[in-house]
């Protein structure tokens, strides 16, 4: 009997052990686990540094480009704007080319054709298109009675993507990302006939056809078109849908997570013809449209094509928040994001 029991508290005595052991060996390896992950009050979330976009700055460029005059094509004030906007590109570090042409538009005329094109960092293979037309439609054909056919400012049709982009140059210049970018203001955009297929865009057309740089390419493209006048609304447009829908998801949900959502909506238009078809169709690059348009008028900004498009109608808080958009879509391109 006595032997039965000390072989019983022998093996007791083996468990006990074997426990003991097993306890300090979970309680060693979650020492350890707490050893290899950090608490929780260290990470931190992945952050950029995005620079300000000054609405002053582009206001008064917007404002300097009207002043020039109407920038119709031929006329003193077209030829003195474009050395202007080449000045200016190259003034902040952007290798500049003039591409050059003869366009004959609708109306069988023919005239000089100067797409602007700077380049920032033009060495990097990783790149991003910026593009706006400056030039300005001839007449006013929306308007009635004496002002019908009459030239007009192009305050927010043409101007005002043209002031984003040089406020966009000008703060790339300073903050320096790694990635490239080109900039470009298509000419004789806006000299066309709704009942002439391919009569509109034509310094797109000719670029797309006729890249400044062989072989060039970009990740994508954003064409600004009418991004100043106040109470503007971007839906998102249709030819950028059928070729980009995903920069479209990507720009508007970085404007929405701005606080810009009154402005970017998520309504949906029928396609339209601008510069950026010809940058999808023919050049290949995925490129979406920022545009002022109602969709439920299925129409432009009330003063679209009339001598209303002046000064009086640009807002500069439109114009922040398209370029407050951009900035932030170039620096998270440059961070991976």
């Amino acid at each position: 009997m006595n032997r039965i029991v000390s072989q019983l508290l022998h093996h007791r005595y083996i468990i006990l052990i074997l426990l003991v052991i097993t306890i300090w060996g979970c309680q060693s390896e979650k020492a350890n686990d707490k050893k290899s992950d950090p608490p929780l009050s260290t990470y931190k979330p992945v952050t950029i540094n995005v620079p300000p976009f000054n609405k002053d700055s582009a206001y008064y460029y917007v404002k300097h480009q009207v002043e020039f005059g109407p920038r119709i094509p031929g006329s003193k004030a077209h030829l003195e704007c474009s050395e202007w906007l080449a000045e200016k590109l190259n003034s902040y570090g952007l290798d500049v080319t003039i591409q050059k042409s003869v366009a004959t538009t609708f109306d069988k005329k023919k005239f000089d054709l100067y797409n602007i094109i700077g380049s920032y960092n033009p060495k990097s293979t990783e790149r991003i298109l910026l593009c706006s037309h400056w030039d300005t439609r001839p007449f006013a054909d929306r308007d009635e009675g004496e002002n019908y056919n009459k030239p007009f400012d192009g305050a927010n049709d043409g101007a005002s993507g043209v002031g984003v982009l040089l406020e966009i140059a000008r703060q790339i210049s300073i903050a320096k990302p790694a990635i490239g970018i080109d900039i470009i203001f298509f000419d004789l955009e806006d000299y066309g006939n709704s009942a002439i297929d391919e009569s509109w865009c034509l310094g797109a057309q000719y670029w797309a056809k006729n890249l400044h740089k062989p072989g060039y390419y970009a990740r994508f493209g954003i064409l600004l078109d009418m991004v100043g006048a106040k109470g503007a609304t971007f839906p998102k447009e249709g030819t950028s849908m059928y070729y980009a829908s995903g920069i479209v998801d990507k720009v508007w949900g970085i404007a929405q997570r701005k606080g810009y959502g009154e402005m970017f909506t998520n309504q949906t238009t029928s396609p339209t013809t601008d510069d950026h078809l010809y940058v999808n169709r023919d050049a290949n690059i995925p490129c979406i449209n920022i545009v002022h348009y109602n969709a439920s008028k299925r129409d432009y900004f009330p003063h679209h094509h009339r001598v209303t498009d002046n000064m009086d109608n640009i807002d500069p808080t439109v114009l922040d928040a398209v370029g407050n958009t951009l900035l932030q879509v170039i620096f998270e391109e440059n961070a991976g994001i």
